[in-house]
């Protein structure tokens, strides 16, 4: 139910997340929005972001609507190095189990100021090194929609783009433009050949949610706008 009577929250790819119903900043951000092969709406956001594995979620600027979900147990916090700088050791996600009668997902960020969004069709994978992929655009609750042109460099957990992202932004996607393939969730900064910004790679998160088989395992996004 997209329309008609439906006046539940929508949670979109970039949208910010917090756990507490105060208006305290905190907050991170979405990246996607989808259902697993148990039919549950679910959410994933950056692993650091996690609180206890069992906080309520509320959305940022609705949080007089009420809690929309609550964490699980699916995640991964990440690694950093010495000075605080994300590494490629480990993944970082979480899963969001999302209550359906007060929250419907969709995979259409808000709109910037110049009309650009972000528009996750599917799921995309890339070998690592440096891979062009043209134009490519990032959502969060900070920064909203940016978008830059140019390679990304691809470890195994990580990559890097030349995009800037604020405090906030953790959790938000990265998306190919021209595809609409959602292919990273934002992570923080390193100092690299391609740029500051540290996108955990999208098909990455899927194959570890996949292997734990728990919330979230084969996840799907929404389609609806």
């Amino acid at each position: 139910m997209a329309g008609g009577g439906d006046d539940r929250v929508v949670l979109r790819p970039g949208d910010g997340i917090t756990f507490s119903a105060e208006p305290v900043p905190g907050w991170c951000s979405v990246a996607a929005v989808g259902r697993d092969d148990a039919h549950r709406l679910v959410a994933i956001t950056a692993g650091h972001c996690r609180q206890d594995g069992s906080s309520q979620i509320w959305k940022v600027g609705e949080q007089h609507r009420g809690p929309v979900g609550v964490e699980t147990d699916v995640a991964s916090t990440g690694s950093v190095d010495p000075i605080g700088f994300p590494t490629d050791e480990a993944p970082d996600y979480a899963v969001l189990l999302l209550d359906e009668t007060k929250v419907r997902g969709s995979n259409t960020s808000e709109p910037n100021d110049r009309g650009q969004r972000v528009v996750l069709d599917s799921i995309g994978s890339l070998d690592r090194g440096d891979r062009p992929i043209g134009i490519q655009c990032a959502a969060g609750r900070t920064n909203g929609v940016a978008c830059t042109s140019g390679d990304v460099l691809v470890d195994a957990n990580l990559m890097s783009s030349s995009l800037l992202m604020k405090p906030g932004d953790s959790g938000g996607p990265l998306v190919r433009a021209d595809t609409g393939e959602w292919i990273g969730l934002s992570v923080g900064y390193r100092p690299t050949s391609r740029g500051l910004a540290a996108y955990q790679r999208a098909d990455r998160i899927l194959e570890e949610v996949d292997a734990q088989g728990g919330v979230g395992a084969g996840f799907s996004l929404v389609d609806t706008s």
